[in-house]
């Protein structure tokens, strides 16, 4: 009978055990979630440690699905410019980036991989259009070659 007392303490206490580490487990949960709530921005989702994404401007993800943007990062265009790339004379803007100037005909055909570089951000003010060697191409202006230097360091 003692042994038969011991395996049933035994087996009460192994329940128990279970019983409270599957609590623990449930809480530990609970707080990761609370803590994933609690990322508001940038700075807050990189110093939890979710992964940032090569991409321009730099971007964190928590688990739940929100993104958060670098704000340092982030391209500033003064209102009296065009935020998007503008196309004349039969040129269109393509790639993944908005980064080629081509032919308007072609625009289906400007397909790019989907990586980002800073100069890309310099594209959007930028005029795209046909050149004075019958091409389409970046109309090369002052601010678009300050840009891109400053892009490049």
């Amino acid at each position: 009978m003692d042994s038969h007392m011991k395996t049933s303490s035994l087996i009460g206490l192994l329940v128990v055990l279970a019983i409270i580490a599957g609590l623990l487990l449930s809480l530990s949960n609970i707080a990761k979630q609370q803590r994933v709530l609690n990322v508001s921005s940038y700075a807050e989702c990189v110093q939890a440690g979710y992964p940032v994404m090569e991409s321009y401007p730099t971007q964190c993800a928590t688990p739940n699905g929100r993104v958060f943007v670098n704000p340092e990062q982030q391209v500033q265009t003064d209102s009296a410019q065009p935020s998007e790339p503008l196309a004349a004379s039969g040129c269109a803007v393509g790639g993944c980036s908005g980064q080629v100037c081509g032919e308007a005909a072609d625009a289906d055909g400007m397909v790019t991989t989907c990586e980002y570089r800073a100069e890309y951000a310099c594209y959007k003010t930028a005029l795209c259009e046909r050149q004075t060697d019958g091409h389409c191409g970046w109309t090369e202006t002052a601010v678009l070659k300050s840009c891109l230097s400053a892009a490049s360091r």
